[in-house]
């Protein structure tokens, strides 16, 4: 099998919206994301064709590394593989594998009975990376919280801090749940008829979260400022799977997953020997490694500017 050397450049990744905090009314002048990803390392994979991840798949707050790893591995522009790929929960991710209909996942963590079945049908799982719940506040100065008051402004036992949930059934809301041991179920406010938890107004002591992954790639509300929890900031240092000090708390791994089966050389199984491999591992946390302190639009290139040197 020939090898190919694909390199990766910086891209910056902007949105308007933090879909990290669910359905949220959005507000005029509200949201500017602004983000850089600072990997210039040269990716060598075995050789998979630009159609050969139409199989791949995962959770949709797992998109970026999910994109950027396909768009190296297949030579393909980081836009084309967006669209071409399924996204949704990990629950929906990881049945669709079981179901057949993907090859390889990534995804968070399954839950026991889903882990069960996924080992009766012989799929080999393998955590590569780690996401986190952040934390965003409407004080553009530094802020720290400890993890006990976040909780408690989650179950409304906090005098100075409000929090507002994602919406139900979503996977940031289901990380709140595994981190915390409970799902917070936030601030519920009212619109018209409709009950909802995941407005994100960012009014004096309110609390809202996403991913660390999904601001990564959308950025965060102007006027609004990321938290340290118990004294650290999330950062791809801190989330490092082989961080042996300064760990960021609220942390949480994501894992990728190949069903049984498949040739040694079929795509899906080289796209998740490379990930896997210590050298995956290592690219893939470079790769969504940010400068989260002035990256800006006009100095970076955008998603759709993705260089992977062909194949």
């Amino acid at each position: 099998m020939r090898k190919n050397r694909n390199s990766l450049f910086a891209v910056a990744l902007c949105a308007v919206l933090l879909t990290g905090c669910g359905a949220a009314p959005t507000q005029e002048g509200s949201a500017e994301g602004s983000a850089s990803v600072e990997s210039v390392q040269s990716v060598t994979v075995e050789s998979i064709p630009a159609d050969g991840l139409e199989r791949f798949g995962g959770c949709e707050l797992l998109s970026l590394p999910g994109n950027l790893a396909a768009s190296a591995a297949t030579g393909s522009a980081y836009a084309e593989v967006s669209d071409s790929l399924f996204y949704g929960t990990s629950e929906e991710a990881w049945q669709r594998l079981l179901d057949g209909e993907l090859d390889v996942v990534l995804a968070y963590a399954p839950d026991s009975d889903t882990e069960t079945k996924l080992k009766e049908e012989g799929v080999t799982i393998q955590a590569i990376g780690s996401d986190a719940l952040v934390f965003l506040t409407d004080d553009a100065q530094e802020t720290t919280l400890t993890s006990e008051e976040i909780e408690a402004a989650y179950q409304g036992g906090s005098s100075n801090w409000k929090g507002y949930a994602s919406a139900p059934g979503s996977d940031s809301r289901k990380l709140f749940a595994q981190i915390f041991g409970s799902d917070g179920t936030g601030v519920q406010i009212q619109d018209g008829d409709d009950t909802l938890t995941a407005a994100c107004p960012h009014t004096q002591g309110t609390l809202c979260y996403t991913t660390y992954l999904e601001m990564q790639e959308n950025g965060i509300p102007q006027g609004t400022a990321v938290a340290a929890v118990d004294g650290v900031l999330p950062s791809a240092q801190t989330l490092a799977l082989n961080a042996d000090s300064g760990q960021y708390p609220l942390r949480t791994q994501y894992f990728i997953a190949v069903r049984d089966g498949l040739e040694e050389n079929d795509p899906a199984m080289l796209f998740y020997r490379w990930l896997t491999s210590e050298d995956g591992i290592d690219w893939l946390t470079q790769a969504v490694s940010v400068l989260e302190s002035d990256a800006s639009a006009d100095n970076t290139q955008s998603a759709e500017d993705v260089g992977s040197g062909g194949n």
